[in-house]
């Protein structure tokens, strides 16, 4: 497994202003991922959060959005790892992954003016 590069508050930041603020639904799941105690939810709860019919909808906009934002750090093969951790499920009754916002990222999000 390959290790998640460190990435600071101030260059996420920095990435997030070169793009253009999403619109709709991408908006709307980071804005409830941010506001989420702890900033854990999972990818079923940000899919209702932002009205996508479940959460593969999240894996496909939050990772594609963790690519644009590594191809503006420099950063090769980015994926969803790393925006988010996933935490494995401690109970049989949930499958979901949870999935916890890196503290860097919401900083970043917050600087950024993305929420």
């Amino acid at each position: 497994m390959s290790k998640r590069p460190s990435v600071t508050g101030a260059r996420f930041a920095a990435a997030l202003r070169e793009m253009p603020l999403p619109g709709g639904r991408q908006l709307l799941f980071l804005k409830a991922h941010y506001q989420a105690r702890g900033k854990i939810m999972t990818a079923g709860g940000l899919a209702e959060a932002a009205g996508y019919p479940d959460w593969n909808s999240i894996n496909l906009h939050y990772g594609m959005l963790a690519k644009r934002i590594g191809r503006s750090l420099g950063l090769k093969n980015a994926h969803l790892g790393l925006l988010v951790e996933f935490v494995r499920p401690r109970t049989v009754t949930n499958r979901e992954w949870i999935m916890l916002m890196r503290p860097e990222f919401a900083e970043g999000l917050k600087a950024a003016r993305w929420v």
